[in-house]
């Protein structure tokens, strides 16, 4: 239940149309774990935790770069070499003490991924790499764990709603089953603008509410912005039973056949 305090701090949100106190403890009782503490996972942190997210859990083995911080606001330069993952649970305490903040310093990979997301109701990935989306996708598979996978590619940005409940009250797909649909928006030339990861990461968690409140909109769907040319499309996900069982019955793989360059835990 919500203390009067806590009313108190979430009384405009709690006075939007459609939301009210019980969908702001729907956001209280909630616990999404994000994988990625970057250019796109600090911001979606940092929202989520403003909003209400009662439990958040942040995975992530690197360090703070100052070349980065034009795209990570939620750090400052005193953070510099700091972990990412324990920087930002410092820094959403700081900004919202109600909620709990876990950092894990680790990668995510096969040996630890079920065992990790098991706590937690809901992941988003936002960590922008292929071999940790398969991993994540493959995961949540096998534990019925609903996700989400955003990535940000210069101008283009797409994000989706996988292994969620749809409309129709069908589970929609898997990343695997839409892989090379994603790979059609991804865009391996350099660099990274900080406004866009930062919108980016706004519309991801404006759909994370709006699924804990029960709102139709990203489950079953890819959706894509072109901030370049100011171009949004929204994409069904297909759903291949087969390839889900498929998955199911052979459980994850290991590193090397996901394609996963395996690090050493972070010794804090």
């Amino acid at each position: 239940m919500l203390s009067e305090r806590e009313i108190q701090r979430y009384k405009h949100p709690i006075a939007v149309p459609g939301m009210g106190l019980d969908m702001q403890d729907k956001l209280k009782q909630a616990r999404i774990l994000i994988i990625g503490a970057g250019g796109l996972g600090s911001p979606v942190a940092q929202y989520l935790s403003a909003a209400g997210v009662g439990v958040i859990g942040i995975a992530d083995y690197g360090v703070i770069l100052e070349e980065d911080l034009h795209r990570q606001p939620l750090y400052n330069m005193q953070d510099v070499r700091k972990h990412k993952a324990k920087m930002a649970a410092s820094r959403l305490f700081s900004l919202n003490p109600w909620n709990k903040h876990y950092p894990f310093l680790v990668q995510i990979r096969p040996d630890n991924a079920q065992q990790i997301f098991s706590g937690f109701d809901l992941v988003i990935d936002c960590s922008q790499h292929r071999p940790t989306h398969l991993i994540v996708s493959d995961a949540c598979l096998l534990l019925d764990k609903p996700f989400i996978i955003g990535e940000v590619h210069n101008w283009t940005a797409w994000w989706g709603g996988f292994n969620m409940d749809t409309e129709q009250n069908q589970r929609s797909g898997s990343y695997r089953c839409n892989a090379m649909l994603t790979d059609d928006f991804r865009n391996f030339d350099a660099g990274a603008m900080g406004a866009t990861h930062g919108a980016t990461a706004l519309l991801m968690v404006n759909e994370t509410v709006k699924y804990l409140a029960g709102v139709p909109g990203l489950a079953g769907r890819l959706q894509s912005f072109n901030y370049l040319h100011q171009q949004f499309s929204v994409t069904p996900l297909a759903t291949d039973p087969a390839f889900i069982a498929q998955v199911k019955e052979r459980g994850l793989l290991t590193a090397d056949e996901y394609g996963l360059e395996v690090v050493p835990d972070v010794e804090d």
